[in-house]
């Protein structure tokens, strides 16, 4: 909620006062369908005197290039799996809200930390197909489409014994404090959960990301891994 506020507290500010009439601020509800998204769009579009027929082909392409990425990630995800399968490397699932474990902003970046200062491999819970598996057997009601896919995810998690979870969620989000009681039902294992809440430092999610990967096992493997390179770099 307070995200979906941001346009309206930018267009009340004092700096932007002079261009509060060039800031288009559509609502889209993408459960209402295509042509629910055309006519809010059409609606929200109407000072710039643009054709429906414009703003259904420019839809058709947003929408076209939306399922070719959905693609893209949903195969990079599929060779991740097949790999750690193969190879039974430890992997790390990012678990939340898109908007959050990607925003690198406000997660503080953790995702790339873990891959650059540890060598975890990091797969966001968008990469799994989640739209393929039923969470009836872990709650029969969950009512938030997040909800399902964040259930979804720790299923599949718990298909493969060398993944894990990193639940990444923000201060005060209500339906996220519920759904985290059902990880661990749906995955079999124990989860980290990172709660940010806009502080710029890193330092204590870095610490709690440590003692996680350490009780997997994975800090020491990349410390004997890094011994070893440095070993073989001075000989």
């Amino acid at each position: 909620p307070w995200g979906q506020t941001v346009p309206f507290v930018v267009r009340s500010a004092p700096a932007f006062e002079q261009y509060q009439s060039r800031m288009l601020i559509p609502s889209l509800r993408f459960r209402d369908g295509k042509i629910g998204v055309l006519k809010a769009l059409e609606s929200a579009l109407k000072p710039l005197a643009e054709k429906r027929s414009a703003i259904n082909e420019a839809l058709d392409v947003a929408y076209n290039r939306q399922r070719e990425v959905e693609k893209l990630i949903h195969n990079a995800g599929k060779v991740a799996l097949k790999t750690l399968k193969q190879t039974g490397d430890i992997g790390i699932v990012l678990v939340g809200r898109t908007y959050n474990i990607h925003d690198r902003g406000m997660t503080l970046d953790i995702g790339n930390k873990l891959r650059n200062y540890y060598g975890v491999n990091v797969i966001p819970m968008d990469f799994l197909p989640v739209d393929e598996v039923d969470v009836s057997d872990i709650n029969a009601n969950m009512y938030w489409n997040y909800g399902r896919k964040i259930l979804a995810a720790a299923k599949i998690v718990g298909q493969y014994p060398n993944l894990h979870i990193i639940y990444m969620t923000n201060f005060k989000c209500g339906p996220d404090s519920y759904i985290k009681h059902y990880i661990t039902e749906a995955s079999g294992k124990p989860f980290l959960s990172l709660q940010f809440d806009g502080h710029s430092n890193d330092a204590g999610y870095i610490t709690r990301c440590e003692a996680y990967l350490d009780s997997k096992g994975v800090l020491r493997n990349w410390e004997k891994n890094q011994n070893n390179r440095e070993y073989i770099h001075a000989g």
